[in-house]
């Protein structure tokens, strides 16, 4: 079910940021913006590798908010948020192993970053850092046994964007972006986790609410 409302989700925001990308009407100019968002999360890679067994955060929905602040029609400053109910699972390359672990957990993903946003056009594009921290059940040692003391990690964002103006005084921000940033979950090269590049994409829909019309 979670990975459906997911799919569902990230259907929605990619055919609503193409329409943005034709339908570039004029919306008001604000100085500030806070936009309630939506979010629906995919890891694009594991985050360990033991043989056979491969384990991965698994796909799942979320939400979070965007402070925006504009410092000309076109740049801006915008800090955000994310939370997604995301764990482990843990599955085998091996034929013969049809059962999968799943364990509960969560993410919070935190960014501050730049966004353009070109003359004439509903569409946007964001640059910035951020980092990464990883929670719940799935990283207990008490539940695991395992030592997980590198569960913050450092990394960089980019993405892009629309603005899809479904009424002069309603819009939705639909928004694609991907984190990367290496994980090592306990911290130590001679441990069980190795140090591995990810690759997480969260694809969201806002409500922009803006403040302070210039």
């Amino acid at each position: 079910m979670r990975s459906e409302w997911s799919a569902r989700i990230a259907l929605t925001a990619l055919a609503l940021t193409a329409a943005g990308g034709v339908t570039a009407r004029a919306h008001a100019q604000y100085v500030a913006e806070l936009t309630p968002f939506f979010t629906s999360y995919y890891p694009l890679s594991s985050i360990g590798e033991f043989g056979s067994i491969l384990e991965r955060q698994a796909a799942a929905p979320g939400g979070g908010a965007r402070l925006t602040f504009w410092i000309s029609p076109s740049v801006g400053i915008e800090a955000a948020g994310a939370y997604v109910a995301s764990g482990t699972k843990l599955t085998s390359s091996d034929a013969t192993v049809t059962a999968g672990v799943s364990l509960p957990g969560s993410i919070i993903a935190g960014t501050g970053r730049l966004v353009f946003r070109p003359a004439r056009t509903n569409l946007y594009l964001l640059v910035g850092g951020g980092i990464v921290s990883r929670g719940g059940d799935t990283w207990d040692p008490d539940v695991t046994g395992l030592q997980t003391e590198s569960l913050t990690n450092i990394g960089g964002v980019v993405g892009f964007g629309a603005r899809a103006n479904v009424t002069p005084k309603f819009a939705l921000n639909v928004t694609v972006e991907g984190m990367l940033y290496s994980a090592d979950p306990d911290g130590d090269d001679g441990g069980t986790y190795e140090s591995k590049l990810q690759s997480d994409i969260y694809v969201s829909i806002g409500i922009p609410i803006g403040f302070g019309r210039r």
